[in-house]
């Protein structure tokens, strides 16, 4: 029996684009694209738009929010496996003067580095970069909520930290890193700092009416380790590639597999949840799945990677709150591993060699 994994069955077709025609319609999105990757490969991509002939493709960018951590901690990773730092070390041996320089660099990496949230003052995500420049600004008077490595705590000033110690340790800016070390490599020509064209804009969609309202895109400065990225469903199918099996030429699979271990206990309630070393972690519909989530005014977006099936699944929004790309993207996956299971490997005997006679 020989097996095909190039395209999807029909009715498989039918289904996903189903799921995302519904996550537009219900969850008030102008635009939607979803994606799933089979084995490496895009194997199926669609979209939905209110603007009738206008739907974008797995070509258009959309912003991915905080997604962008993953790209961050793998270039945290590059650095440990080069020898250049330790994950037990802490931040102060390697970027001097934050004023936070106790926490580990894998506790910032798990979020369980005991930092706040957000950054002090005005909301980071719409506000000027201006207002932060320097470290201070962001970690603020108090930076620690709680004693570091005593719980998981989601720390967006934890990764612009991060990104300080990337541009500390290799010498070059945090985007230079990413392009040279992760994107080129990686194939991903579509994924930037600032957005190029063809790319969606964003909205918020008003509560109470249906109407739509443009969101401002502010530049993040020190905070763009933590969310600046824009890309597309097509690179960020690579992306989850890549987070399935590792490259040699970015990051061995043995490391990207120690970026998938659950790394601090999660929170109460958190029970079908948890966070790895720049993965978030999900327990749904009976499989585990890594990858993360993302937002920033104007857009949502999710991938997800079941490694048992072969599986990923991405969605990407441009829209401030509606549509849950997270349980989306989820489902994407759950469609296609319900549809079309992988087949296992062939049953072999051993070979004769390995046999013992006793």
């Amino acid at each position: 029996m020989t097996t095909s994994f190039e395209a999807l069955l029909p009715g498989t077709e039918r289904a996903l684009s189903h799921r995302v025609a519904v996550a537009q319609s219900e969850g008030r999105a102008p635009s939607f694209v979803g994606a799933v990757v089979r084995d490496g490969a895009l194997v199926w991509s669609g979209s939905r738009s209110c603007v009738d002939g206008h739907a974008p493709d797995d070509d258009t960018q959309f912003r991915i929010g905080s997604l962008t951590k993953v790209f961050t901690a793998v270039l945290v990773m590059r650095l440990r496996d080069e020898g250049l730092l330790g994950l037990d070390d802490p931040l102060e041996r390697h970027l001097k003067g934050t004023g936070a320089g106790e926490v580990t660099i894998a506790q910032l990496l798990g979020h369980s580095g005991g930092l706040a949230a957000e950054t002090p003052g005005p909301w980071w995500e719409r506000s000027p970069a201006a207002l932060r420049p320097e470290l201070s600004d962001v970690l603020g008077e108090r930076p620690f909520l709680q004693s570091p490595g005593r719980r998981h705590h989601y720390s967006n000033p934890g990764y612009t930290l991060l990104g300080s110690l990337v541009e500390a340790v290799r010498g070059v800016s945090w985007e230079e890193a990413l392009r040279r070390e992760i994107l080129e490599p990686l194939g991903m020509g579509r994924t930037t700092v600032e957005p190029v064209a063809p790319h969606a804009g964003g909205w918020a969609v008003h509560p109470w009416a249906d109407v739509m309202l443009p969101e401002p895109t502010e530049s993040l400065g020190l905070m763009a380790p933590a969310g600046v990225l824009w890309s597309t469903a097509a690179d960020l199918a690579r992306f989850a590639a890549f987070l399935a099996a590792g490259d040699e030429r970015v990051l061995a699979s043995t490391s990207v597999e120690e970026m998938r271990a659950p790394a601090a206990p999660a929170g109460e309630g958190d029970w079908e949840g948890s966070y790895g070393l720049g993965l978030q972690l999900l327990r749904k519909d009976g499989r585990t799945l890594i990858g993360h989530t993302g937002s920033l005014p104007g857009f949502v977006a999710a991938l997800w990677v079941s490694v048992e099936d072969g599986l990923a699944a991405i969605a990407l929004a441009n829209v401030t709150s509606g549509p849950p790309a997270a349980l989306v993207a989820a489902d994407l996956v759950r469609i296609v591993a319900e549809a079309e299971p992988r087949f296992p490997e062939p049953w072999r005997p051993l070979p004769e060699a390995e046999v013992d006679e006793e």
